[in-house]
């Protein structure tokens, strides 16, 4: 822990321990002077944390260390730092902009860490602050913990020259940034620690970023908190667990999270999504939307939804079709109907000026004000991705929701559309010095409520999020950020399969990976070989999503990611069973190499491999221009998963070279375990 100024080391006192016979409940550290002290510690056995904190329930085998440092002192910090080495490989966090696996590939600057859209230290749109390591530690923080800031391996100030100072906003302006967090790998000057930080306020001299200024409003204590005033502290609680091995941490991480227990629509495992977005971005009109189904309909692929994107409404907020570019939206939704085709609508919670649901809305109080002055705006009003100014709708506000939901429906029943592509929630897009009707101590809550209180409303459909806190028990598909058109590990296809399994780790097992090639941006459209392998990439996780068309690049590239959807066939049943287990457990489909088996170290640092429950191991082409690739299998028998008499590798091996032309995407199914003696216990 970082002690405040004042609170030397040597000051410390036990003011108190709770035993249970010779065990220790519960001890109580104090730094500084007797009566007034700076800091304080409490180490509570993760029994006794339960029953105060909700976040920590069912976690075995270790302690929640509860750290506070008083506000007025000097650094008004809560640290709690880990030793990354000693620990081994690290999992989890949440999503980034250049996913590395595993984390220790990474120098995540410390900052602030809320959901965001590339955000300053790389932080993406989905964040849950848990982590587990390859040697069984689990390491989770209140996810409720007011300014969070989270580094991993920063970089030290002496080594850089300086600390670096950024400045980021939101939308495209962020494009042209360096993309985070750096690799470690070429920069060997991180201070090798996870460091846990709940703050005073976001303020920061080195980070500009959308929510530096704000502050709550008020303080109400959270559900977890103890009955004492936090008003005058500020804590970091983190729980620190140990278990015997990667797999068992996260299945002790798992249980401490509410499962949905029901699936999203089985028809997103199924099929595709087919969305307008990539193909036809705000250009988007009736003709088009037909023209497009017709085209994937006459090429016999498989279809679940058609998403419609950008610009379908007449002004953001209406949740109405521009009825110049959509003349008859309800028949054309009874077309698509009649191809096999879901419908649904790109929304988000924001609303511009010029729409009569703003009229509506404002009158009633239904939008997040601001007590910053508008840069050429009015109070309240904010940029985001793109160029209308908008307000928000006040989540915080139940008339706001009902309001918005019942839009919504109401929408369905005009049209016939079936669900909706729920997009943004992140509370980065929020108006500087933002006020919500209830008072809220942590930004992240407009997140939660987005998903949980909206999106929500329609589990278990054809919907789709993109964002997530303490969302986990949600039955939707839980789609990553935008992907960029590229091969690297920045965002673009290099990326995919390490934030699958984080997502699954995280406790989000029904992913969707981003639109298949990328979206284009920047003119850079997916070459024929990209195309194909970000098909096979994306052919056997739990969902698939279309936007560019494969035949717009070439009739070669149409038949070859053909070929990848008819793979998808072949596996469905399992993909099934294990959407049921990730419904009842929130069990990950996707699972990284180690879970197979997580005492071999080899499958440690494996980021281009996953496995599909306990006996399916799949290994795309993910580097440009390769033909074969090296392949890790675990202990068992393994054959080629889809081809007849082929030859079997006895594990645990790496196949060396193994014959990838682009036309295939190496996949293994295991034949039977090594030894009786050393069988998993299959869960699917």
């Amino acid at each position: 822990m970082t002690l405040p100024i004042g609170a030397a080391e040597e000051s410390f006192r036990v003011r108190e321990q709770l035993f249970d016979g010779d065990k220790v409940l519960q001890a109580e550290v104090t730094w500084g002077p007797l009566q007034q002290p700076l800091a304080r510690l409490r180490i509570l056995c993760s029994s006794l944390a339960a029953s105060e904190y909700s976040w920590c329930k069912d976690l075995d085998l270790g302690c929640v260390l509860d750290y506070k440092v008083k506000k007025e002192a000097a650094s008004a910090l809560a640290e709690i730092k880990v030793d990354i080495t000693s620990a081994g490989h690290w999992f989890g966090g949440g999503h980034m902009m250049r996913q590395l696996w595993p984390l220790n590939r990474a120098s995540l600057e410390t900052g602030p860490y809320y959901p965001f859209d590339n955000g300053p230290n790389g932080v993406n749109t989905l964040v849950a602050p848990q982590w587990l390591t390859s040697q069984g530690l689990l390491v989770m923080t209140d996810p409720d913990t007011p300014f969070l800031h989270v580094g991993m391996n920063a970089p030290r100030a002496e080594r850089e020259g300086g600390w670096i100072q950024r400045s980021w906003g939101v939308g495209v302006q962020n494009m042209a940034r360096e993309y985070l967090p750096r690799s470690a790998l070429r920069r060997a000057s991180g201070d090798g620690l996870l460091r846990l930080q709940a703050r005073s306020s976001y303020k920061c001299h080195l980070m500009q970023h959308p929510l530096h200024d704000w502050m709550p409003t008020a303080f109400p204590p959270p559900v977890s908190a103890e009955p004492e005033a936090e008003s005058g502290w500020v804590a970091m609680r983190v729980a620190v667990c140990a278990a015997a091995d990667a797999r068992a941490a996260c299945e002790q991480a798992l249980r401490a999270l509410v499962p949905p227990r029901m699936s999203p629509s089985k028809d997103l495992l199924e099929a595709p999504i087919w969305t307008t977005w990539a193909r036809y971005f705000s250009r988007v009109s009736q003709a088009k939307v037909l023209k497009y189904a017709h085209e994937i309909v006459s090429r016999g692929l498989q279809r679940s939804v058609m998403e419609i994107d950008d610009r379908w409404q007449s002004a953001y907020g209406d949740l109405e079709f521009d009825k110049v570019k959509f003349p008859d939206a309800p028949g054309m939704v009874r077309q698509l109907h009649a191809m096999g085709f879901k419908v649904t609508v790109w929304v988000m919670p924001f609303v511009e000026e010029n729409s009569a649901a703003y009229r509506d809305g404002v009158e009633k109080g239904y939008f997040i004000s601001s007590d910053a002055p508008g840069l050429f705006m009015k109070p309240g009003f904010f940029r985001w991705w793109n160029s209308a100014p908008v307000v928000a709708l006040d989540l915080t506000n139940p008339e706001a929701v009902a309001w918005f939901v019942h839009r919504l429906r109401a929408l369905q029943a005009a049209t016939g559309i079936d669900g909706f592509k729920f997009d943004a929630g992140e509370p980065c897009f929020l108006p500087q010095q933002f006020r919500t009707q209830r008072p809220i101590s942590n930004p992240t809550e407009y997140t939660r409520l987005w998903v949980s209180e909206v999106a929500g409303q329609f589990q278990g459909g054809v919907c789709e999020v993109r964002t997530g806190h303490k969302t986990q028990g949600v039955a939707l598909f839980t789609r990553m950020g935008d992907r960029f058109s590229t091969w690297d590990v920045s965002n673009g296809l290099q990326s995919i399969i390490p934030t699958l399994l984080t997502s699954g780790l995280l406790g989000y097992p029904f992913c969707l990976p981003d639109m298949i090639g990328g979206n284009a941006y920047f003119g850079q459209r997916p070459s024929h070989e990209l195309m194909v392998r970000w098909t096979q990439v994306n052919a056997l996780m739990p969902a698939m999503q279309f936007s560019i068309a494969p035949w717009d690049l070439s009739p070669e590239t149409a038949r070859l990611c053909a070929a990848a959807l008819d793979l998808r066939k072949k596996v469905i049943e399992r993909l099934h069973a294990l959407a049921d287990e990730a419904a009842a457990t929130l069990a990950p489909i996707a699972r990284p190499m180690w879970w197979l088996d997580p005492a071999d170290e080899a499958t440690f640092t494996i980021h281009d491999q996953f496995a599909l429950g306990q006996d399916m191991i799949v290994a795309p082409v993910v580097e440009r221009g390769a033909v074969t690739r090296n392949v890790y299998l675990t202990a068992g028998l393994w054959r080629d998963a889809f081809e007849q008499g082929s030859q079997t590798w006895e594990g645990p091996c790496w196949i060396e070279d193994l014959d990838a032309p682009l036309s295939k995407l190496p996949c293994f199914e295991r034949v039977l375990p090594s030894r009786p003696d050393t069988a998993p216990a299959w869960s699917t």
